[in-house]
């Protein structure tokens, strides 16, 4: 009874993470109940043993061999897994894991996780530079989810899942870094294909609630610093979905929980959908890609003005004729 009271506040008067209370919870409920079905066993035991030794039919008392009164058949505890242990309820380690495809990346013009130098990846170092800047040393209450990194465009075609997938395999080389990259087009995704992997459940499937833990829905993969999430099943409410306290509770846990975690969202297209213009809500920073030749000018100023001034936005310019190769990519900060 008094481990609520407990739990409810620290020494300081803070409150401690609501996933350590949960999880402390349950683990305190299921020992409980072991206890109380190891007493009720106990109880029948000894009530047969008094009947026992009783003749039928008469008040005479038979003795038997006394037994312990503490010997109750013990109840094997369940195993648990000692990092289990150490982790907060929510964030119980994940089983999944796919193998991402290193020559379908190579085939997709994506970056290739080697010790190879190239100009894609020179080109990247150049646009994720400023992007980790703004997070590094800001203490957890100035960030501002300044590690959510969303990646949009004004319409489809212009390159934003391209640029979302190469931006995170960049940041996953990074040594003081870890990677999350989020498929948020939920109603055309194509992430996994880009990856070479198959598709399973994501995002959508823990926003309506077919998975209690964010966590379950990671995905391992055989590049060490690269988490993914795809975007799951299809749902017909996905802008509620990405407008709900349950999406905003997600976001906010998955800012706060790793310090050295940057989190790539590859976001639907701002013109196209409404989904993208509620999620640059969530995010603490935006690249807005431009495909040079092919996005009017008056797209770019409607998505900005979608997305707000409060909004720390960043412009990449895609498929630049400039380029020998026929693409360059350029970073522009705008916003605050």
């Amino acid at each position: 009874r008094l481990l609520p009271t407990m739990l409810s506040s620290g020494a300081d008067g803070t409150t401690p993470d609501h996933c350590i209370v949960r999880w402390l919870q349950s683990t305190l409920n299921h020992l409980m109940d072991t206890i109380e079905k190891a007493f009720k066993k106990l109880q029948e035991r000894r009530g047969e043993q008094s009947e026992a030794r009783r003749r039928p039919g008469s008040g005479a008392v038979v003795r038997l061999p006394d037994e312990p009164p503490h010997s109750v058949t013990a109840q094997a505890m369940p195993e648990i897994d000692p990092e289990a242990q150490s982790r907060p309820y929510c964030e119980v380690k994940s089983s999944r894991y796919v193998e991402i495809d290193f020559d379908h990346l190579r085939e997709g013009g994506l970056i290739i996780p080697d010790d190879e130098r190239t100009r894609l990846k020179e080109e990247y170092r150049h646009i994720k530079r400023p992007l980790l800047k703004k997070v590094a040393g800001l203490p957890d209450k100035q960030r501002n989810h300044r590690n959510i990194i969303m990646v949009t465009s004004a319409r489809p075609g212009e390159g934003k899942t391209f640029n979302a997938i190469n931006l995170a395999l960049s940041i996953a080389e990074e040594r003081n870094h870890r990677v999350l990259l989020i498929d948020a087009d939920v109603l055309k995704s194509t992430v996994a294909k880009k990856l070479g992997v198959e598709e399973g459940a994501g995002l959508v499937d823990y926003l309506t609630g077919d998975s209690d833990t964010p966590g379950e829905l990671m995905y391992k993969t055989n590049i060490p610093q690269f988490t993914l999430m795809q975007a799951g099943k299809r749902h017909h409410l996905t802008t509620e979905l990405l407008a709900s306290k349950r999406m905003e509770q997600l976001v906010h846990e998955l800012a706060t929980r790793y310090a050295d975690r940057i989190i790539v969202i590859d976001s639907p297209p701002l013109l196209s959908t409404t989904e993208a213009s509620v999620l640059a809500q969530l995010a603490g920073q935006v690249v807005l890609v431009v495909a040079e030749g092919l996005t009017p000018q008056a797209d770019v100023k409607k998505s900005l003005s979608l997305m707000g001034t409060s909004v720390d936005v960043g412009l990449i310019l895609n498929k630049s004729h400039h380029a020998s190769d026929g693409y360059g990519y350029y970073y522009y900060g705008y916003g605050q």
